[in-house]
């Protein structure tokens, strides 16, 4: 059956709604906030995003329910915080799953060391928490809890909102590279945060995104057949590119995080200090420690065990004290960075004012999805994206291929490096905004993989080079049922969302931009049908939307 290509006028926003228009839309009686530590703790200890939520005119000063417990896994955010839940909520945040892949794991290995010199591989713990995220008890426990909550929710018009996390580090900088947040002082026990441990940190909660959002959309595709988003009962709010300069080891940092106002690694300091050992070395810790039992008592257990094993070790001090709470708060925002969690998901909450009377020249630019492969009439995302947009606005595409109006600069087979070079002649016409969705020919002919995120950079830096003044939109590829290359998708496009924040932070106006759709959405394996065409329009006009949001689509040159 064929699907028509309509797509709804969504609320594009030339700047936020303000306060009164967002409180007079929602109309909202009652919200609660569920999940794990990263919704209800803050690295100073002061105000979560959810209590700065409560504070915002556009919620009117309604507080939530308050569900959320630390170290809680999804099963126990479904099976004791949901069934709490007051009945005809109007919505719900969810911040939950870190628990469920092994964060505390990872950290132990990665930076903390916890256990010493007996610590767990860093590699195998990032390997094991990918595994967990792609494996059918993470899909099983979201899908879960996602079916509970709606059951609860005020019926039809009930939200769900999942707030993804937030990478840690700016990874270029050099300031890091002598830096260590290790339990223990000398004797080599310091994990320093070296440029590629940032990376592959970074990397992980990228990833993590992904698979939350490749979720929520698996879900809602089977929850909304038409495949309308704005009618999706589950939504993915984004919050990571607003820490963008914020992040610790940031440009312009001494590296040590004392004065980082948006992360925690202001107590850093303090863990280059001795301080005595005798909370831990007297505590007689069990033959195993689970993390399951919670992060302070498997954080205490590992360091028992570890100082007990090995006299010579010296600590360092954790933050402000002893408290493995302490330990935690480091990876957490603090208030200002809550305050940033906040703007994203009421900017999310309600739409502001349709985009109207923008000049847009756009360029879309890639290979055969964008030039419209497997669609009925040849054009992809190309046609209802120019027709929603030219109801309010003046549209205008460029490009080489196809015809007027609907041209572009998609090239069916070609690789990143062959769209930069071809991409010169229509740069030219200097569009104001670049919609880019490449990189699936270099996975699926094995072209140099791993520096694949790095040439998405260098056609972004060509890109601007040329058109200074564009918004380029990054997609992040469609994934794929070509057999044993899922996830290599998801690694090209966790690592391409670290690339568009670097050139962030560089002052360029570049975007990621989320694809709301599933291996379902494809006709062979690579392509979309009729219909994932159309989510791919309506993923590009939320980027837009974000874009104008920002102030950053002028007028073409």
């Amino acid at each position: 059956m064929l699907v028509k290509l309509t797509v709804p006028v969504v609320g594009l926003t030339h700047g936020a709604p303000t306060g009164a228009q967002c409180a007079a839309q929602l109309s909202i009686k009652s919200w609660a906030a569920l999940g794990d530590s990263y919704s209800n703790i803050v690295g100073d200890g002061l105000q979560d995003y959810e209590a700065l939520m409560a504070t915002d005119a556009c919620l009117q000063g309604q507080a939530p329910q308050y569900l959320s417990v630390p170290d809680a896994v999804i099963s126990q955010v479904s099976g004791q915080q949901v069934p709490k839940l007051n009945r005809n909520t109007n919505f719900v945040t969810i911040s939950a799953g870190a628990n469920d892949i092994g964060l505390v794991q990872v950290l132990d290995a990665c930076v903390y060391n916890w256990i010493g010199s007996a610590s767990l591989s860093c590699a195998q713990t990032l390997k094991d928490a990918a595994t967990s995220m792609s494996g059918a008890a993470f899909a099983s426990s979201w899908d879960n809890l996602f079916t509970q909550t709606r059951s609860i929710l005020a019926p039809k018009a009930g939200k769900v909102y999942v707030v993804g996390n937030v990478a840690f580090f700016d990874e270029t900088t050099p300031q890091c590279n002598q830096i260590s947040l290790a339990a223990y002082a000398g004797g080599g026990q310091q994990k320093y945060l070296t440029t590629t441990l940032r990376q592959n940190l970074n990397e992980m909660i990228h990833r993590f995104n992904w698979w939350q959002h490749y979720l929520v959309t698996k879900f809602n595709r089977a929850q909304v057949p038409s495949g309308n988003t704005l009618q999706y009962p589950v939504q993915f709010i984004d919050p990571d590119d607003r820490f963008n300069g914020r992040r610790f080891c940031r440009i312009g940092s001494d590296g040590t995080g004392s004065r980082e106002p948006y992360t925690s690694f202001s107590d850093s300091e303090g863990l280059k200090t001795p301080m005595t050992r005798s909370p831990y070395e007297e505590m007689r810790p069990p033959t195993t420690c689970d993390p399951r039992r919670g992060w302070s008592e498997y954080v205490q257990c590992r360091m028992a065990k570890a100082i007990q094993k090995t006299s010579t070790l010296s600590l360092t001090e954790s933050g402000a004290g002893t408290s493995p709470n302490n330990w935690k708060r480091i990876f957490h925002p603090k208030t200002a960075g809550e305050d940033l969690i906040r703007d994203e998901i009421v900017s999310q909450l309600a739409q502001g004012p349709t985009l109207s009377g923008f000049n847009l020249r756009i360029l879309p630019l890639g290979a055969s999805i964008t030039a419209g492969f497997a669609s009925t009439d040849g054009y992809g995302f190309r046609k209802v994206l120019y027709d929603t947009l030219r109801k309010t606005n003046t549209v205008s595409y460029v490009g080489t291929q196809g015809s007027p109006p609907l041209v572009h600069e998609g090239h069916s087979g070609w690789i990143i490096n062959d769209v930069s070079n071809v991409a010169t002649t229509a740069l030219r016409s200097r569009p104001n905004v670049v919609l880019v969705h490449v990189g699936t020919n270099d996975l699926l002919t094995n072209n140099a993989v791993d520096q694949a995120p790095e040439r998405i950079g260098q056609l972004i830096d060509h890109v601007l080079s040329i058109a200074p003044d564009a918004v380029v939109l990054i997609a992040q590829i469609l994934p794929t049922t070509k057999t044993g290359q899922f996830d290599n998708f998801v690694t090209f496009n966790a690592r391409v969302a670290s690339i568009v924040n670097q050139r962030q932070v560089q002052n360029k106006k570049v975007l990621k931009v989320w694809m709301p759709l599933t291996t379902d959405d494809l006709v062979d394996g690579v392509h979309p049908d009729n219909a994932g065409y159309n989510k791919m329009a309506q993923g590009w006009i939320k980027g837009l939307q974000r874009a104008a949001d920002k102030g950053w689509i002028g007028r073409p040159v």
